[in-house]
C-alpha cells in the first residue's frame, strides 16, 4: 500500500480508489460514491499529510515551497 500511495504522490494525481482503500483501514464506513463526493469538500492537503505522516515519508520541495518528489 506504501509504494502505490508513493507513486500516486510522485504523480501528482490524486487515486480516488487508493484513497478510500486507505480511508477504509483508519475505519471509514461510507460507501465509495459517498467518499468521491466528500472529498470535493475535504482539505486534500490536510488528507497528504496525515498519510505522509502516517508512512513516515520524506518531501522534498523546491525553494518555493512546491512539491517536487517523495523521498524516502
Amino acid at each position: 500500500m506504501k509504494e502505490d500511495y508513493i507513486k500516486m504522490r510522485n504523480s501528482n494525481q490524486l487515486n480516488v480508489g487508493l484513497l478510500y482503500t486507505l480511508a477504509r483501514e483508519e475505519g471509514l464506513t461510507a460507501a465509495p460514491d459517498q467518499f468521491s463526493m466528500a472529498l470535493s469538500f475535504a482539505n486534500i492537503n490536510e488528507m497528504i499529510c496525515h498519510l505522509d505522516h502516517k508512512f513516515e515519508l520524506s518531501i522534498l520541495y523546491n525553494k518555493n515551497g512546491d512539491f517536487i518528489k517523495v523521498v524516502e
